[in-house]
């Protein structure tokens, strides 16, 4: 029962269902109503950055292209466009690793150990799962050779979270790479214009200056409130870190693993820079909190299905399962919580591990025990 899809399936229904109707009937979602008044702000001329105190709390932090993108959802009444949010990310994560090339058994250890992550981003009424999502898209596109599709995927990301764009690093796997650089300027055009459907080029034109100017000072009001490597490094090793060192060493790491040209086609290989880019995109990025984990979860679940499952590789996936997966709720203790887990981001910390494990994988050549099939002998669901 418990590997099928049906009954898979019915429970994410279920839980998403729990989850609509907690933010509806009982807590409301600060994040909903975000993304809700966007589309009016825009459609009035409006800074979609400044604060309004009297429709939600904080800031919009998204790209002007969010607002249009959304707008059908925005359009409808404000309890109905709640009620659907979470079913709509909900279903596109699910249906990712439907289509991903995997065996079934490894789908359904994915949907099973992804559950309680995906969930803790449906009640804060997150858009992290569709961000999840879209690496394994952009793999899926290049697999099919759909460089055209994979840059739409990658530039959807980035009009929604900056940091999706990691998901490009995949195009140096793949040949028509000219064919994908072309692709990203021509969605680039095209979805970054999307809201003049709604404003004007000069009122858009401002929006995008507003925008970077909000992501700067986000960035720099939020370091020492983040789930990531840049508070560990603050914590562990020294509050004088600046957050520019950290990325440029990580992207630094990240970009070793291309000297492997001759292994660019083994699926190994391919599922581990898939495992990176979600798992990078998070754990770097400085402003990390513990809903958008969906996203590396998924990039540990890529890393998991091939790695070779050493007594190393199970203590870092049980660390993530109960410190990543399992601290936020009800069944871990609140003290170790509290006392612990938080001060500590410690949510973080199996991910940074297995992120560098991940590294360290890609630069050993895998033993033929581990590879996976090759693309051609891969049936797509």
């Amino acid at each position: 029962m418990f590997s099928d899809y049906r009954f898979i399936f019915w429970v994410y229904a279920s839980l998403t269902l729990l989850a609509s109707i907690k933010v509806v009937f009982l807590e409301g979602s600060n994040n909903y109503s975000i993304f809700y008044h966007s589309l009016y702000h825009l459609l009035d001329g409006k800074s979609l950055y400044d604060l309004y105190p009297d429709e939600y709390s904080d800031h919009y932090h998204y790209a002007p292209t969010f607002a249009a993108l959304f707008a059908p959802v925005f359009a409808l009444p404000y309890s109905v466009g709640l009620f659907i949010w979470q079913f709509l990310f909900a279903g596109v994560w699910v249906y990712a690793l439907y289509r991903m090339p995997l065996p079934k058994q490894q789908k359904v250890f994915g949907y099973w150990f992804g559950l309680h992550e995906l969930f803790t981003s449906l009640v804060n009424s997150q858009t992290n799962p569709l961000i999840g999502a879209i690496p394994l898209f952009v793999f899926m596109s290049f697999e099919k050779r759909k460089p055209f599709w994979a840059a739409f995927f990658v530039v959807l990301g980035f009009n929604i979270k900056i940091y999706s764009l990691v998901a490009a690093a995949l195009f140096l796997l793949y040949p028509q790479r000219l064919r994908f650089l072309a692709s990203m300027l021509f969605w680039g055009i095209v979805l970054g214009a999307l809201p003049i459907l709604l404003t004007s080029p000069a009122k858009l034109l401002w929006q995008y200056e507003m925008w970077v100017r909000q992501l700067l000072i986000k960035s720099d009001h939020d370091k020492w409130a983040n789930t990531s490597i840049h508070r560990l490094v603050h914590i562990f090793i020294s509050p004088e870190v600046s957050t520019a060192i950290i990325i440029g060493l990580g992207v630094l790491l990240f970009c070793t693993v291309y000297v492997h040209i001759n292994r660019y086609k083994e699926r190994s290989f391919q599922l581990l820079m898939i495992a990176s880019v979600l798992i990078f995109q998070v754990i770097f990025n400085p402003v990390s909190e513990s809903p958008t984990y969906i996203t590396a979860v998924t990039g540990v679940l890529c890393w998991w299905f091939c790695c070779p499952q050493t007594w190393l590789d199970r203590g870092l996936m049980i660390s993530c399962f109960v410190l990543t997966v399992l601290s936020p709720s009800d069944i871990f203790p609140s003290f170790l919580r509290e006392q612990f887990v938080k001060p500590y981001v410690l949510k973080a910390l199996p991910c940074v591990l297995i992120w560098f494990r991940v590294v360290y994988l890609m630069h050993k050549p895998a033993p033929k025990a581990y590879l996976l099939h090759e693309p051609d002998a891969l049936v797509y669901s």
